[in-house]
């Protein structure tokens, strides 16, 4: 069975045994869990629950795995300002009605305060609302098996590996990022042999389907793809989803 981070029955979550809370001397820009939570202001159990489900990403120092300081920053941009979740279904109404693409899926009146709620905010705001569109889980695949995986028909690319094949300013060959239907996370999983990973070259989100027919497309609709960048830790990619929201004008 696959969870809503894609760990494996078998597999353990390789945060969770591992201790945060010490920094080691000369170590610049990284947090012990202890600094992340006040940072965060949570307890260190939620930030270790974040770091197991992906939605934090730390590093190890001298055997010892710690914070960059840029994850808090990007998680505190991430916490909920004011207004409650999306559902998964409406936070892809919205990503799609911001792609002036049709949402089939929602009815008339969700559509209507989908589309004034994006016109209210705009895409950037909104982006604490619409974690539910699919949790990133970091995992790894042979190195070989990265062009079949890229190309398979279950995943619809985003973040950097859509990016790149889109000729929008990066290129990262060297990972691939793409949203699956949950209901086909595990066989997408065993297929390729992914394992939960500190150094993915991996990052599913796996995701209800909200089209009859999966994927949708190739690649995910250009705001998911700009959402997506703005998540990840490489500072290029970042500035790459910045400019794909600006072109994007939502």
């Amino acid at each position: 069975m696959i969870s809503s981070g894609l760990t494996s029955s078998g597999s353990r979550n390789y945060y969770v045994d591992t201790m945060f809370d010490a920094t080691p001397e000369g170590t610049v820009g990284l947090l012990p869990v202890v600094e992340a939570a006040g940072r965060l202001g949570v307890s260190e159990t939620r930030v270790r629950q974040l770091l197991g489900s992906g939605e934090l990403r730390a590093r190890q120092v001298q055997g010892l795995w710690l914070i960059p300081v840029e994850e808090i920053e990007r998680r505190e941009d991430l916490s909920p300002q004011s207004g409650r979740r999306l559902t998964a279904l409406r936070a892809w109404g919205l990503i799609y009605i911001a792609a002036d693409l049709p949402a089939p899926w929602l009815d008339r009146s969700a559509r209507y305060r989908l589309r004034r709620l994006l016109e209210q905010r705009g895409l950037r705001a909104l982006r604490s609302r619409l974690i539910a569109r699919g949790i990133p889980t970091p995992m790894r695949a042979h190195p070989s098996l990265l062009v079949e995986l890229r190309q398979d028909a279950d995943l619809m690319l985003s973040g950097a590996t859509a990016a790149t094949q889109l000729g929008l300013g990066l290129l990262a060959h060297d990972i691939v990022e793409g949203y699956v239907a949950a209901d086909r996370a595990e066989d997408f999983v065993a297929r390729y042999h992914l394992r939960a990973s500190r150094e993915p070259n991996v990052v599913l989100r796996a995701v209800a389907p909200f089209t009859q027919d999966w994927p949708p497309s190739h690649e995910a609709p250009l705001p998911a793809i700009a959402l997506d960048l703005l998540e990840d830790p490489d500072p290029r990619a970042r500035e790459v989803g910045d400019a794909l929201i600006a072109r994007i004008g939502r």
